[in-house]
């Protein structure tokens, strides 16, 4: 009796897998860690609706406040020192142009789900 796998179980057998893989492995680790953009050594000043002190985890922060609130369209992460001591993120209401500077680095939200949500330019 021959046990090997016909080309029709061998499809059948890797399709299986790589539905397992894309479905149980790679999509919480794309879902959890979303591509974010950052403008480095770029302000974006005002247009200012929320400043929020920034946690540990430094722009992605800002980034991650934008992209929860349907409100935001762009944001700027000032690093300490140039606002006080701690680093603060600015969400802002329209997408303001951009400024070269040292200070800050900024992002601008891109595509949404959100129903109603306008986002980018």
């Amino acid at each position: 009796m021959d046990r090997s796998l016909s080309p029709n179980r061998w499809h059948f057998v890797f399709a299986a897998a790589a539905y397992f893989f894309v479905a149980v492995i790679a999509a919480p680790v794309f879902a959890a860690s979303p591509s974010i953009f950052m403008e480095q050594q770029t302000n974006r000043p005002g247009a200012d609706y929320r400043v929020l002190t920034a946690g540990k985890e430094g722009p992605r922060y800002c980034a991650s406040a934008c992209s929860a609130d349907t409100q935001c369209r762009a944001w700027t992460y000032v690093r300490s020192g140039n606002e006080g001591p701690d680093a603060k993120c600015h969400l802002k209401l329209d997408v303001p142009h951009a400024q070269a500077t040292p200070c800050c680095i900024s992002g601008v939200a891109v595509g949404s789900s959100t129903p109603g949500r306008v986002r980018g330019y």
